[in-house]
């Protein structure tokens, strides 16, 4: 025996298949026309943001709230206040402090500032920095970090990571 196939000729049509076929078909149409519309007004927003982003211009909306984000009023002012920021969190655990050095502007995030660090020192005050770091006001967070010892047979650890903060002009 053969499986029975549902056949579209098996379907009987009735005025009232007919209607509930057409009745599905607006419905589906109606749905389609409500997707490319959001999908129109999401790319102009686009638009107008890109816009804004390759002019240098900070974002109308505030990101954050006022006390975690930095407020000064040019680039250069917040960066140099992150770079303090992880200098001094450093300085206050004793730890060397190996680098620390702004990443460049990236034109499609005109409002994030960025630094990559790398500290040593014992694995309690390394710690220490990284929940000092992360509980700042204004608001620092790492993007990406790894620990690990400083050299075989060491008891000393490094963190090397990259800070990330939101700089939004008052």
């Amino acid at each position: 025996m053969r499986p029975s196939i549902l056949r579209l000729s098996a379907i009987r049509w009735t005025p009232a298949v007919g209607l509930g076929a057409g009745l599905g078909l607006m419905l589906a149409t109606g749905l389609a026309w409500a997707g490319l519309d959001a999908l129109a007004a999401a790319r102009t927003r686009l638009w107008t943001v890109e816009a804004r982003a390759s002019a240098g211009a900070v974002p109308v909306k505030r990101l954050l709230p006022v006390e975690a984000s930095h407020g000064q009023e040019d680039r250069r002012t917040a960066e140099a206040a992150l770079l303090a920021a992880i200098r001094g969190a450093a300085a206050d655990r004793r730890l060397l402090l190996e680098r620390v050095a702004p990443v460049a502007a990236d034109r499609a995030l005109p409002a994030e500032l960025g630094a990559d660090v790398t500290v040593s020192g014992p694995e309690a005050d390394v710690l220490g920095f990284a929940r000092a770091i992360e509980t700042a006001h204004p608001a620092i967070r790492f993007a990406r970090w790894r620990i690990g010892r400083t050299g075989p047979g060491e008891t000393a650890i490094r963190l090397d990571a990259r800070a990330m903060a939101v700089w939004e002009p008052r």
